[in-house]
């Protein structure tokens, strides 16, 4: 299947703050490596691969990220493999298989806070056997041609919210009437994902599914769409699953972040956390998730 490409509405400086866009250009001089990233962009149409992730855990893991034109169209569908190494002229592992995956709930929601122009993104199960700066190479077809995306992403033996470790019971704040999630929520309309706090919800013996994220003040405007995302969710298992909105800015000043956003470590937004009724975190995303990813991580823990 082929990639389209199609216009955003917003202007390439908004496409250039969506998230940390990392281009690449052809090594000059000489022949490129047999299996390496380089040989992989020779004669390739460069890309802006647009990296979701600021870090990544050692191991197997979902990579996502978008795909630009040079002349700032964003690239979706088909399904572009993703090759990685720690250098362009080594030999790159993949190809790594990918899936599209659409942010669809903002037409369910009809929620009016600012949106991002990227309406999917790529996932890829990708290893990364050993901690450091990979560098990572997304090939597809583009207007009939090949084309290649070209970044880098770090990768750490210890990151924030693991997957395996315990989730950190911490208090964030709660609003029960729609007044009240107006004074501490920066979506518009508020959500209602405020009723009960992190660390009641992690006491009650349910799994728990969280999102640090702010709709309003997001850098790269995925926060919104995630809240969204997981509100189409709590709609569905919210009977059987606690669902809590953490805004990282209920102040709506960007100097102070919610404390429980720093005790968990992050640096960026979104975050979503997929937690057992024990407490242990099952499933973590930095960056945009659909519902139907976070609904395939809480299905299995309502057991």
């Amino acid at each position: 299947m082929t990639s389209r490409a199609g216009r955003p509405r917003p202007s390439a400086a908004g496409l250039a703050a969506l998230l940390a866009a990392c281009g690449g250009d052809d090594e000059p001089g000489g022949a490129a490596p047999a299996g390496s990233l380089q040989a992989l962009k020779a004669d390739a149409t460069q890309l802006s691969l647009l990296g979701a992730q600021s870090q990544l855990p050692v191991g197997t893991g979902l990579y996502t990220f978008g795909l630009a034109t040079p002349d700032n169209r964003l690239v979706t569908g088909g399904a572009p493999e993703v090759w990685v190494a720690l250098n362009d002229t080594g030999r790159a592992a993949g190809p790594f298989p990918t899936r599209w995956f659409e942010l669809e709930a903002y037409e369910e929601t009809k929620d009016t806070s600012p949106r991002s122009p990227l309406r999917g993104f790529y996932g890829a199960e990708v290893e990364f056997p050993e901690a450091g700066n990979w560098m990572v190479a997304a090939t597809t077809e583009v207007d009939g041609g090949r084309a290649v995306g070209s970044g880098g992403v770090p990768v750490a033996a210890e990151v924030p919210a693991a997957v395996g470790s315990k989730a950190k019971a911490l208090s964030t704040p709660v609003a029960t009437t729609a007044a009240g999630r107006k004074k501490i929520c920066t979506r518009e309309p508020a959500c209602p994902l405020h009723e009960v706090s992190l660390d009641d919800a992690l006491k009650e013996g349910r799994p728990t599914v969280v999102n640090f994220g702010t709709p309003l003040l997001c850098t790269s405007r995925i926060c919104g769409p995630v809240v969204d995302e997981q509100m189409v969710v709590a709609d569905k298992l919210g009977d059987r699953a606690s669902f809590v909105h953490v805004e990282i800015y209920p102040s709506r000043d960007t100097s102070k972040p919610v404390p429980a956003l720093t005790e968990y470590g992050f640096t960026t937004e979104p975050w979503m956390l997929v937690v057992d009724r024990d407490g242990v975190i099952r499933a973590r995303y930095e960056g945009p998730v659909t519902a139907a990813q976070i609904e395939d991580a809480l299905r299995p823990l309502l057991a």
